[in-house]
């Protein structure tokens, strides 16, 4: 067992005991085990002994825990019938694998992941990315600020179950200031961007950044507008009385 998960066993047992709870430590680590994305504690013994893997639970940059399965493990091991709310015992697992996470981030499933890391790493990947700085150098606008990244947390692959890497993308949009000073016939001052951040996995909810990446193509919707106005405006010459 890493000494990250066994640690936190430790916190959530002594944080239990404070409340007058008595849990056994061992059904602390299953319940660790499972918020972790293991079936069992058994389970995550095994793949941490794998020296094949190139990346463990304890060399992970980032933890995104799976709340719902650390519920039903409780429920399993009939926490509840002993008088104890499986949410206490949860709770008590998820601080102590904050407290104990180190320099890791832990999140409490993949739409916290989102909202609290990932939103804001793909919109300064995008940003940063050479090819949508060319993209904005060809565009007459200036792009002062990083893209709107959508608030939704996109759908993506069972994050848990993912064996080797794991990636999540979305999609934003850039809106810039047009130059009233600049030479260049107006293009649009809007790009439709995408991010994308590759991770390898580090145990069944441990995450190690392999690369990020962006992209963006110039919303070109205006020009479909300007040529309906010019129609509009041809045809309302057709329409004037003759002289």
């Amino acid at each position: 067992m890493s000494n990250y998960a066994s640690s936190a066993a430790y916190a959530a047992s002594r944080a239990l005991s404070a409340q007058g709870l008595t849990v056994k430590r061992s059904h602390l680590s299953e319940v660790i085990a499972a918020l972790l994305g293991y079936r069992t504690h058994a389970a995550l013994a095994v793949e941490e002994a794998d020296s094949s893997l190139d990346y463990h639970l304890d060399d992970a940059e980032i933890i995104v825990l799976n709340q719902p399965m650390g519920e039903a493990r409780v429920v399993e091991l009939g926490l509840p019938v002993a008088g104890i709310a499986a949410s206490v015992v949860t709770t008590a697992c998820i601080d102590a694998l904050k407290a104990n996470a180190g320099s890791e981030s832990v999140y409490v499933g993949v739409d916290d992941f989102y909202d609290s890391h990932a939103r804001q790493a793909m919109a300064e990947t995008i940003y940063d990315d050479d090819d949508v700085a060319g993209t904005m150098a060809e565009s007459n606008a200036s792009f002062p600020d990083e893209p709107e990244m959508d608030i939704e947390c996109p759908s993506t692959a069972d994050l848990w179950a993912a064996v080797d890497e794991w990636t999540i993308e979305a999609d934003g949009v850039m809106t810039g200031e047009y130059d009233l000073e600049g030479d260049r016939m107006f293009n649009g001052d809007t790009l439709n961007c995408r991010g994308r951040l590759l991770y390898r996995k580090a145990g069944r909810a441990g995450l190690v950044l392999l690369e990020g990446s962006g992209m963006a193509g110039a919303d070109d919707s205006w020009r479909d507008l300007d040529r309906e106005d010019e129609l509009e405006y041809l045809q309302s010459l057709e329409r004037q009385p003759a002289p």
